[in-house]
């Protein structure tokens, strides 16, 4: 019989049950179809997946009717089949991220049960659901946290099995493997092969561990397993599967050949996403190295345990580090076994001696101290950023500040022992996210312009009529997704001419200010709509937003406006 908590006539298991509701539907559920599709990715990738519905091309994505060849098409069917399930939505397309954010926090929180104990695997798991990074990624539709639910259930199933001896675990992790691989290609059989090749230096504990694993045969069943779509589009496709989406979209990552991208290399980009992204746990994080080393030096170690998750982590980031060309949230995988490790350490500096956890302790508080500072600094610059926020948006350096003075005056009154569980931080963040949810959201919605842009060129924009994007390529995405038709560039006023001059009607999306220039310049163009709205940023460090009009621009008078100037 569970245990009865008095004073609110419910069981403890009702009380667990609640707390992961709340959290589940403030991190991931709640509001999740409310902002429209982001640029570039979100909104290219639904359209990618819309048009492999209508046209039943299962195997192959397209974009205008032409296959597209970036991804495996496998996001594509779990995104494909809500959209078919539930009809074309902003929610329906962002649905099998939520669930896989989901079932990411059960396998975290498993995980720590097994290689720990029950309560590290429960804190470790709502340690990840609410750092920064999965707030972020679990309700917008991309490939990462399918992936890392994919992939990182992969790596749990393989932890756990060579821990229980479990066949039927260790099959489950190749399946799993198998379904990353289809995900987002041989990256995830290439990480799972370095976790393992590396694991085996870390000792003959880990050696006598990890050979009860059949990794070789594993993962070459997992590539097998997931290698008829990659044959299938070699066969097809030839050279260009070969150019497209093997050079391209893998080994370019690495070489990012001028042609392919031209960012500048930051060799220190994955370091701040960490600190960042998965903040407030990677400072308990960098409490806990140095304890590490310290204890190294007395000759004490960690457990085997800890020791691979510390290695998941490591190889993660390593890997996308050496890579060149970097985006944040490719080190997500890591995010799970980070958490884990969070909780292990707060949970030894509550128990172990203060000698042996000094650098823990003080890293535990120092979130309380981190929280302070930047409820005090986002209280001062928030509306520096000229969002045209509300007056309630206080309430978000509020909650940080008294999260972190809470943590503060919890460790003064015991003599900066830690608080028991990392509820404070947690709840704090909670609040945060809330406040972000039923303020911020409201706010970005109304700054961007194009998703009631494309819905009102959806509208009225005749069969026979084309629609253009001036110089805003950035918003090409999320347009074309809107709109529901193609959408031609134009790059320069000798292109506005000349779609202009076409016999049929024209609308193209513009910046108000190259409106007016082209109409000085005697374009015959007419405005059928404008929106005020965020048109860039200005200054560095702290952006202010810079406003201004996005207009859309037609060769033909219209009788009347779409709708009044905003």
């Amino acid at each position: 019989m569970q245990p009865r908590v008095a004073w609110l006539g419910v069981s403890s298991l009702w009380l667990h049950r609640l707390r992961w509701i709340a959290i589940g539907w403030t991190v991931v559920f709640w509001r999740l179809g409310y902002l429209s599709l982001l640029d570039p990715d979100e909104a290219h990738y639904a359209e990618l997946t819309r048009e492999m519905l209508r046209s039943n091309s299962w195997l192959v994505p397209l974009l205008d009717g032409v296959p597209f060849i970036d991804k495996p098409v496998f996001f594509h069917w779990l995104q494909g089949s809500a959209v078919w399930l539930l009809g074309e939505s902003e929610f329906a397309v962002r649905l099998p991220t939520a669930l896989a954010a989901i079932g990411l926090f059960a396998v975290t929180r498993r995980l720590g049960l097994v290689l720990f104990e029950e309560e590290i695997g429960e804190w470790g798991a709502i340690m990840f659901a609410t750092i920064p990074a999965t707030f972020a990624l679990s309700s917008v539709a991309l490939f990462d946290m399918v992936f890392t639910a994919f992939l990182f259930g992969a790596v749990a199933c393989l932890l756990i099995a060579s821990a229980q001896r479990s066949r039927r675990v260790e099959y489950a992790g190749y399946a799993l493997l198998t379904l990353a691989t289809m995900t987002k290609g041989p990256v995830a059989p290439v990480l799972v092969g370095l976790f393992i090749g590396f694991g085996y230096t870390l000792g003959p504990h880990a050696r006598e561990r990890l050979a009860r694993l059949h990794w070789i045969r594993g993962l070459a069943a997992a590539l097998l397993a997931a290698s008829p779509w990659f044959i299938w589009m070699s066969f097809h496709f030839g050279d260009r599967f070969l150019n497209d989406y093997l050079l391209a979209g893998n080994v370019w990552y690495f070489t990012q050949p001028t042609r392919f991208s031209s960012r500048a290399i930051d060799h220190a980009f994955y370091a701040r996403t960490f600190v960042g992204g998965f903040f407030p746990w990677t400072i308990v994080m960098i409490g806990r190295g140095i304890d590490a080393m310290r204890r190294r030096a007395v000759g004490r170690g960690f457990s085997l345990d800890e020791q691979l998750l510390w290695l998941w982590t490591a190889v993660v980031i390593g890997f996308f580090t050496l890579a060149r060309f970097k985006l944040d949230h490719y080190i997500f995988p890591a995010a799970p076994a980070c958490c884990l490790l969070a909780a292990r350490a707060w949970r030894d500096a509550v128990d172990c001696p203060r000698e042996q956890t000094r650098a823990t302790r003080i890293a535990i508080f120092g979130i309380g101290a981190v929280m302070v500072v930047s409820g005090a600094f986002l209280s001062v610059f928030q509306f520096d950023l000229d969002l045209e926020l509300p007056a309630a948006s206080i309430l978000l350096p509020a909650a940080l500040a008294v999260g972190g003075i809470l943590l503060l005056a919890r460790g003064t009154l015991d003599r900066w022992t830690p608080p028991v569980t990392a509820a404070i931080p947690v709840a704090t963040l909670l609040a945060v996210y809330a406040i972000v949810v039923t303020i911020g959201f409201p706010t970005l919605e109304r700054v961007r312009p194009i998703s009631s842009v494309g819905i009102r060129l959806h509208n009225n924009v005749p069969a026979d009529g084309v629609v253009g994007l001036y110089r805003l390529e950035r918003w090409r995405a999320s347009l074309r997704y809107y709109v529901d038709r193609p959408v031609e560039r134009v790059e320069t006023p000798e292109d506005v001419r000349a779609i202009v001059a076409r016999d049929v009607p024209v609308y193209i999306v513009m910046l108000r200010r190259e409106y007016d220039a082209l109409r000085h310049d005697g374009v015959p163009l007419h405005q059928v709509f404008r929106r005020r709205c965020v048109i860039g940023t200005t200054g560095t460090g702290i952006r202010r937003q810079q406003w201004g009009y996005l207009v859309v621009a037609s060769n033909r008078r219209p009788r009347l406006p779409w709708t009044p100037d905003q």
